[in-house]
């Protein structure tokens, strides 16, 4: 009992305004009667009901819910109650408008002398249920976003997976969530990767700094490489480790790649010089060599006395001819692409290179050669020839010391492509060595029996003419090497007879020109200068020049019928010297003959093939010299 100064009235507006606070509405009804009576309502209890004051008193004390839940109304305030209780439930309010709202209605039990009481409260739990379901909506989008993410989501706590998401599972395990979860992530590292990957993350934790990223290799692939990021973070109120993961394999490859090309790039320019220097006195001793040869006919002496000469001779001309294969792989090597391709037919190629390997391949092996008919390719037949020579030889040296041995070739036809195969009964290639064979430099040779550019060079060739080179073998059963070329579109014969013409010329047997010419030979090199003369001088009035501007000098001086000059000379190019002939004394720069060992820059070619001059490139032979400066003069 309230003491009788208490104003009731002022204490019960306290309690409805304390209750509007609290956004909860207030109700008073009498259960012991049929039906129960509503007694008191407050404003907020009328809102959520959606109904007046009038509309409240009176009626039963669940009026505004639905039927199934009045049920469950008259079931709470039932008797027997031994005890003022507050109960609590969620129902649902109808208004008479149809609207509902979700209701939490909590009632309590009252008996005095005058009868049973339900006091009680209903708030309106809309907005609580709006946004709860605004969070469930935010984590299945963020759960969705995790899960669909191209990255890997690892939360590592106290050394655990505790979450992970499926592309984290695929990179770490390549399995599912379930195989990871609760595993230490020092599980599916290497042992050394496993040891850095502890270290950091507990300096992370120990000092919260952020570390950049980092590269892991992973057990269930040896081939994979996957970068973490990893941040401090909280979760379920302790600290822990968020790491976001990436599969970097494949820009690691092309990495390796690009560490590779400019590896190949620089090899390149290496090469292109190598080249140049060794054609300058690979030139001049070729050309001596054959002014011996020539000599030695005109020395009377009988020729069985002379045989044994001659083989010397013959063994230099092989030794200079390897030393010349060897410097024209590193020319294809260095520029690949300097020959435009055309019409070739490749049973001529293939018939060529038999001829130049006939010697070494008839002491070794039975050739079996199967030819169909088949059209003309797209390439150049002097750069396939060496290609063909080169797999020809590679069959040969692969061959035991044993009788028996094959190598067979087969051309033919594959839809709009031709093939040709090469097999050998050899050795065969190691797997182990498989994948390397194309590489530059990459032979399993003795040092001084090749440099390893043979096949990368043959790739190289093949690629750049639009087809296909492989290798097929079986340990100890032979290998097969297969080129496959486009067939040229338009199957033209007439570069095959243009080159028969120029062959003509190259071994001598064009025709020579009647009278003497004044040939101008403009070198720095003073052995290939001196070689030039000799091999000219009995048939033309030689004109030396040690430069650029010694030989503008003696331009000036008189003219000349044929020019030979050096490409690459120290101050003034050949190129050069050509624009400064065609300035100086016009219709003199097309008698040049430029004559090259191989250039170091792809700008230099390009203007070489614009200027449409003759072009010798070393070595070279007599009869290429004579021929060059007949054509010329007679131009």
């Amino acid at each position: 009992m309230f003491p009788v100064q208490v104003d009731i009235g002022a204490i019960w507006g306290a309690i409805e305004a304390a209750a509007e606070q609290a956004e909860l509405g207030i109700y008073i009804a009498r259960i012991d009667l049929s039906p129960p009576q509503t007694l008191y309502v407050s404003p907020r209890a009328c809102r959520i009901a959606g109904r007046t004051r009038e509309q409240l008193i009176g009626a039963p004390p669940w009026i505004f819910l639905t039927v199934a839940e009045q049920t469950r109304i008259q079931s709470l305030l039932a008797p027997p109650v031994e005890a003022s209780t507050m109960r609590s439930i969620e129902v649902t309010a109808v208004r008479p408008d149809g609207t509902q709202a979700p209701v939490r209605l909590g009632t309590t039990r009252i008996q005095t002398t005058d009868g049973v009481y339900s006091l009680g409260y209903v708030r309106d739990i809309s907005p609580e249920r709006d946004t709860l379901a605004a969070l469930r909506q935010s984590e299945r989008r963020f759960r969705h976003v995790v899960e669909a993410a191209p990255d890997g989501v690892v939360i590592i706590q106290r050394g655990q997976i505790v979450f992970i998401n499926q592309r984290g599972a695929q990179l770490l395990a390549n399995g599912s969530i379930a195989d990871v979860l609760r595993m230490r992530v020092s599980q599916f590292l290497p042992q050394n990767d496993a040891i850095i990957a502890t270290e950091r993350i507990q300096r992370l934790l120990d000092t919260g700094v952020e570390m950049p990223p980092i590269e892991y290799g992973v057990r269930c692939d040896s081939e994979r490489t996957v970068e973490i990021k990893a941040i401090v973070v909280q979760w379920e109120d302790a600290p822990a480790v968020l790491a976001f993961a990436r599969d970097v394999t494949e820009r690691k490859r092309l990495q390796h790649r690009m560490v590779e090309t400019d590896r190949l790039a620089a090899l390149g320019t290496l090469s292109a010089g190598v080249a140049h220097e060794i054609n300058n006195p690979l030139t001049y001793a070729t050309l001596n060599l054959q002014r011996m040869e020539r000599a030695l006919g005109n020395l009377g002496v009988a020729e069985e006395k002379l045989a044994p000469l001659r083989q010397q001779l013959r063994e230099i001309d092989h030794g200079l001819a390897r030393v010349a294969s060897i410097t024209r792989g590193l020319r294809a090597f260095a520029r690949p692409d300097d020959a435009p391709p055309g019409a070739v037919s490749l049973v001529e190629v293939v018939d060529r290179s038999l001829r130049m390997v006939h010697n070494d391949l008839r002491h070794r092996a039975t050739l079996i050669h199967t030819v169909a008919d088949v059209p003309e390719v797209t390439g150049n037949a002097s750069r396939l020839e060496q290609v063909v020579v080169n797999l020809l030889l590679n069959a040969i040296q692969a061959l035991p010391d044993q009788p028996n041995n094959e190598i067979e070739i087969v051309i033919a036809r594959v839809g709009d492509r031709v093939s040709l195969a090469i097999r050998d009964t050899g050795r065969g290639i190691p797997s182990s060595i498989r994948d390397r064979i194309f590489e530059p430099f990459f032979t399993t040779r003795a040092v001084g029996d090749g440099m390893g550019l043979g096949l990368s060079v043959c790739r190289t060739i093949v690629e750049g003419f639009g087809g296909t080179i492989d290798a097929t073998r079986s340990d100890g059963s032979g290998t097969t090497m297969t080129i496959v070329l486009p067939i040229h579109p338009e199957r033209e014969a007439a570069n095959e007879q243009a080159t028969n013409g120029s062959t003509a010329h190259a071994n001598g047997t064009g025709a020579h020109a009647t009278s003497r010419k004044r040939v101008l030979i403009i070198d720095d090199e003073p052995l290939l200068r001196d070689t030039l003369t000799r091999v000219l001088s009995g048939e033309h009035d030689i004109t030396t020049a040690i430069s650029g501007a010694d030989a503008l000098a003696k331009l000036d001086a008189g003219s000349f019928d044929a020019i030979l000059c050096d490409v690459m000379m120290p101050g003034m190019n050949g190129l050069e010297v050509y624009r400064r002939v065609a300035a100086d004394h016009p219709g003199m720069e097309k008698r040049m003959v430029f004559i090259t060992g191989g250039t170091f820059s792809p700008e230099i070619d390009d203007m070489l093939a614009a200027t449409h001059n003759r072009l010798l490139t070393k070595p070279f032979q007599i009869g290429d010299v004579i021929a060059a400066v007949e054509q010329i003069a007679r131009d």
